[in-house]
């Protein structure tokens, strides 16, 4: 579980990406219920994820990278099977 950012390419074509993740780090009781229980701290404003001023005042730890590979479509979507 993890929050992250990562830029869509703007040009048409297949694309790989890594998106690196972060998850707020929480108190060491929150800490040993996720995991014993599962899950972990969440923030209580999402918005405070893409806020600047906000995010760089988080106590933060690394969650991992995510691979994505996406197809980018711009133009005659009927074509590729797109309902718009």
């Amino acid at each position: 579980l993890g929050y992250g950012f990562c830029h869509l390419p703007a040009t048409p074509g297949c694309h790989a990406l890594s998106c690196v993740t972060w998850r707020p780090r929480g108190t060491w009781g929150e800490r040993l219920s996720g995991r014993l229980v599962g899950g972990g701290p969440q923030l209580r404003t999402p918005d405070a994820a893409y806020a600047g001023a906000d995010r760089f005042r988080l106590r933060t730890e690394a969650a991992g990278t995510v691979h994505l590979q996406l197809g980018v479509l711009l133009r005659h979507f009927a074509r590729y099977g797109v309902q718009c």
